[in-house]
């Protein structure tokens, strides 16, 4: 049965919940591919109702309503300002929060493939981010929250080991990046309950808004398949994955972000560079950091700006998961990885793939980003 919770591909008239088979299906019938999350209750959403609920409050409602919802919560979180935002809601709302679970490369943290520090901001850098971020939040938790229980899933042990295809399939992620391995990796404590009988929600941190504009008046706000993508789903939980904002079962809180944000493009003219738009001034990649670093400090008034890294500066992450491209000991998955990226994309008419990035001199090729039909917020008056 399909499931279109985290999204639909269309092909040739048939709909997919696996971007990787729709993007086979259309290469197999010479034919495009479109994207769609939840058309129809964006569509026909109401914007009388924008502008009257402060965003706080509707992160609190977002959070009970997942408590409501589920008999175990687990924050997947990465000390970044969605993850944070997501984590303070239920604390300073007393809603409970059974796990909070951090998947990060033990190898990274023991052998220290890297060196802290808190200036470097690159995508390489973004390890850093355990030292000045995600270590003193979980102390924090462990003092005044104990009873939230701590889960550090380190995703490295038997590296070599590991069936790459199977982490690609199991997780329905379409499998061109490196970080689907860690992507792919889930609490132990999921399929423990799920086996006894009780519902599981994954929390993730998906995502910020991103804008369009129409003739410099008109924006609209639209989903993109790259990011619902990542972490929606598993086989023995497949409806669990929950984004916190993007999620259809509010929609006025990802359409209220997208207002909010539009107010603040509205009065800052020399920000509007970053919305998606037919000018070509700014690359597309450009764009998306832009609008990402503005919606921070709009739609998370609390976030202390910790250190945060850059993030997918590659598309294909060499630049983050350098270690484990340049580690000796990892070289067979290394070759497991570039091997699977290549076999897929070669089965992919090149009108859908765009280049991603290279590894030992290898050009590799991932698929289009796809985004669904703007959402329309309002219109800038001058």
């Amino acid at each position: 049965m399909l499931n279109k919770k985290y999204g639909v591909w269309s092909s040739a008239g048939i709909e997919f919940d696996n971007k990787y088979e729709a993007l086979l299906h259309a290469s197999n019938n010479h034919s495009g591919i479109t994207f769609s999350y939840h058309d129809s209750i964006f569509k026909n959403f109401d914007r009388m109702q924008l502008g009257k609920i402060p965003l706080p409050q509707l992160y609190k409602e977002r959070a009970q309503q997942l408590r409501d919802k589920y008999d175990y919560l687990i924050l997947y979180y990465s000390g970044g300002s969605d993850s944070h935002t997501i984590l303070e809601t239920f604390l300073k709302n007393n809603i409970a929060l059974d796990e909070i679970c951090v998947r990060w490369p033990k190898i990274m943290t023991d052998d220290k493939f890297y060196t802290p520090n808190n200036i470097d901001t690159s995508s390489k850098n973004v390890w850093s981010e355990w030292d000045y971020s995600v270590v003193p939040t979980l102390n924090w938790i462990k003092n005044y929250y104990p009873s939230i229980k701590i889960n550090i899933i380190d995703y490295t042990p038997g590296i070599n080991e590991i069936n790459v295809d199977s982490i690609f399939e199991k997780s329905k992620i379409h499998g061109f990046r490196i970080g689907t391995i860690r992507e792919g990796s889930r609490s132990d404590s999921e399929l423990k309950l799920l086996n006894k009988g009780k519902t599981v929600g994954n929390i993730f941190g998906v995502d910020k808004p991103l804008l369009r504009m129409w003739q410099k008046k008109q924006v609209s706000m639209l989903f993109t398949d790259t990011t619902t993508i990542v972490g929606a789903s598993s086989l023995e939980n497949p409806t669990g994955g929950e984004f916190f904002y993007w999620t259809p079962d509010m929609p006025l809180l990802p359409y209220e972000q997208a207002y909010q944000l539009f107010l603040h493009y509205k009065i800052n003219k020399e920000q509007r560079k970053f919305l998606f738009s037919l000018d070509t001034g700014l690359p597309i990649d450009d764009r998306y950091t832009g609008q990402r670093e503005i919606s921070k400090s709009v739609l998370y008034k609390n976030w202390d700006y910790r250190f945060q890294a850059g993030k997918k500066a590659t598309l294909i992450g060499t630049d983050m998961y350098f270690w484990l491209l340049d580690i000796p000991e990892l070289k067979i998955q290394k070759e497991k990885l570039i091997d699977n990226i290549i076999r897929r994309t070669n089965l992919i008419n090149s009108q859908l793939l765009r280049a991603g990035g290279t590894i030992n001199s290898t050009e590799l090729m991932v698929p289009i980003t796809l985004s669904t039909p703007g959402y329309y917020v309002g219109d800038f008056d001058d």
